[in-house]
């Protein structure tokens, strides 16, 4: 499974024209079975439309205290972390689990699957980005609204004060310090996969 994952990442790679990383996510961070879910996304959609460069992975089977979203520098190998909160839909009881996934209008659930990174706006969060669902289960993302911002619910006080991060209705939330360095990090038409 991981040789099929390295050597579609050779080929993403070469045609990229990127030198190619001496290990993928070396530190282990990713669970090896959600990666190779990751790739096999990105590699079914073919490369027209996407950004190269970089791959983002959410790993919503962690709890929301921890780092659980991840960007991977496929020219590199490195991998940079983020706390990321959920939808409320998605975790009924508060417990910082997400317990399912729902791309249905209205449940204030996180959708999953692939998802393409897309333009800049502000809303009524300021900083925003809009998110194009690329799977059937997560297609009405854009009309949901399911994008990414900052919140004070994910901000490191909120952490320290509850032990975890509030919840979004669906969208993929960042405090703002870390929302800006993970603007600064990647591309429109980057591939997002998120799952548990």
């Amino acid at each position: 499974m991981m040789r099929r994952v390295a050597l579609f990442l050779l080929a993403f790679l070469s045609l990229c024209g990127a030198a190619q990383p001496q290990t993928l996510d070396p530190g282990g961070l990713i669970r090896p079975e959600l990666l190779d879910r990751a790739v096999e996304a990105v590699d079914a959609r073919g490369h027209e439309g996407r950004a190269p460069g970089k791959l983002v992975v959410i790993d919503y089977s962690l709890h929301s205290s921890q780092e659980r979203l991840f960007v991977i520098d496929l020219e590199t190998g490195a991998v940079t972390t983020f706390r990321a909160a959920h939808g409320l839909g998605s975790d009924a009881d508060h417990n910082g689990y997400l317990d399912s996934f729902s791309g249905v209008s209205g449940s204030q659930a996180s959708p999953e699957g692939a998802f393409r990174f897309a333009e800049e706006y502000t809303g009524k969060h300021g900083q925003s980005f809009r998110l194009d669902g690329l799977d059937a289960a997560n297609k009405s993302s854009r009309a949901r609204a399911i994008v990414i911002h900052a919140a004070d619910y994910a901000e490191p006080a909120f952490l320290k004060q509850h032990g975890k991060l509030g919840r979004s209705n669906g969208c993929i939330v960042f405090s703002a310090a870390d929302l800006t360095r993970f603007a600064a990090s990647i591309k429109q038409g980057t591939v997002i996969f998120v799952g548990k």
